[in-house]
């Protein structure tokens, strides 16, 4: 596979980087300055040994360093979620959300693994899912679906970069819900240049998707693989209350174009931070899974990153021989 240096390795960059970007307002530092809870977080790696070094930073502002246990602690003057990043030399960063005072006083602990490559873009190969998933179907640790998924049901989204180029292809799909609740979810990601590099993956989670409990994949025209899955690498996005998405409705009934088509949309948008915000288009004439034909990040009034909606379909199915 040849490698190269492209804009799909500086939107995953990016999209790690902002939570450090994130800032704080005044009365944030101010809640900052009593450290009233606080979370331990250990990072090990794939064979739980202990990673000293590793920065642990927090959207609140402040950042430690793991001593020679792996642990670092991260202190919170504020109650609420909170989104934490861990970065290593070599190793797939992690982000999670912490939840105050729920999570008060815990150890949290954070697997990292090595780095691969995937045309050009370095990716663990246990976090390629929940950094695809996190990124590309939330923002900001909360859920962009306004409506659930469907049993065969998929969705092909078009990501561009902040210069309105085409990163990649992504494709999502509800493969089988087992009787025990537990559900097979299948992703597909596609770059947009003439080799067209692909990854493939189907995913068992536990019921309500609180957990990932079995991981295969395929890269590009390689073998299918069945990967190792440990406890704590994956984490589920935060759903909205219907109140707060009511809330956040800006507009109503606006007309989009996507590369699907043209919807009847309503606008949702949240401040993720100053000068940061989230946007999401909520279908309203349309049964599209999820109910969102469009959603994008912006800071400083540039857009870091946007999805559209390519196309959708009703006879997904697994594609990996997982059942």
């Amino acid at each position: 596979m040849r490698l190269y240096k492209s804009k799909t390795a500086l939107l995953i960059l990016s999209l790690g980087l902002l939570f450090i970007a994130e800032g704080c307002t005044s009365e944030t530092r101010l809640l900052n300055k009593i450290p009233i809870n606080s979370v331990d977080v250990k990072v090990v790696d794939q064979d739980n040994n202990p990673i000293s070094g590793a920065q642990v930073e927090a959207s609140n502002g402040r950042q430690s360093t793991t001593d020679d246990e792996g642990i670092a602690k991260i202190r919170f003057g504020s109650v609420g979620i909170h989104s934490v990043s861990v970065f290593a030399d070599n190793y797939m960063p992690s982000n999670f959300v912490v939840t105050l005072p729920t999570d008060r006083g815990k150890t949290i602990t954070r697997r990292l693994t090595n780095e691969v490559s995937f045309s050009g873009i370095s990716f663990g190969s246990m976090n390629m899912y929940p950094l695809i998933f996190n990124y590309m179907f939330s923002s900001y640790g909360y859920s962009t679906e306004i409506d659930d998924y469907q049993e065969g049901e998929s969705t092909t989204w078009q990501i561009t970069t902040e210069d309105g180029e085409e990163a990649m292809e992504m494709y999502k799909a509800f493969l089988k819900k087992k009787e025990n609740g537990q559900e097979w979810w299948g992703i597909k990601l596609k770059t947009s240049d003439e080799d067209e590099s692909s990854y493939m993956a189907e995913i068992l989670f536990s019921k309500n998707q609180s957990s990932v409990l079995r991981y295969r994949e395929k890269m590009g025209d390689g073998e299918i693989q069945e990967k190792p899955v440990s406890e704590g690498w994956y984490n589920q996005p935060v759903s909205l209350t219907e109140e707060s998405m009511q809330g956040a409705t800006t507009e109503k009934g606006v007309s989009v174009e996507v590369p699907k088509g043209t919807f009847t949309a309503n606008l949702l948008e949240y401040g993720a931070g100053p000068e940061t915000y989230i946007k999401i288009w909520q279908a309203t004439d349309s049964d599209v899974p999820g109910g969102v034909i469009k959603y994008e990040t912006s800071s400083d009034d540039e857009v870091i990153y946007s999805s559209q909606l390519k196309d959708w379909a009703t006879d997904a199915t697994t594609q990996l021989e997982s059942y």
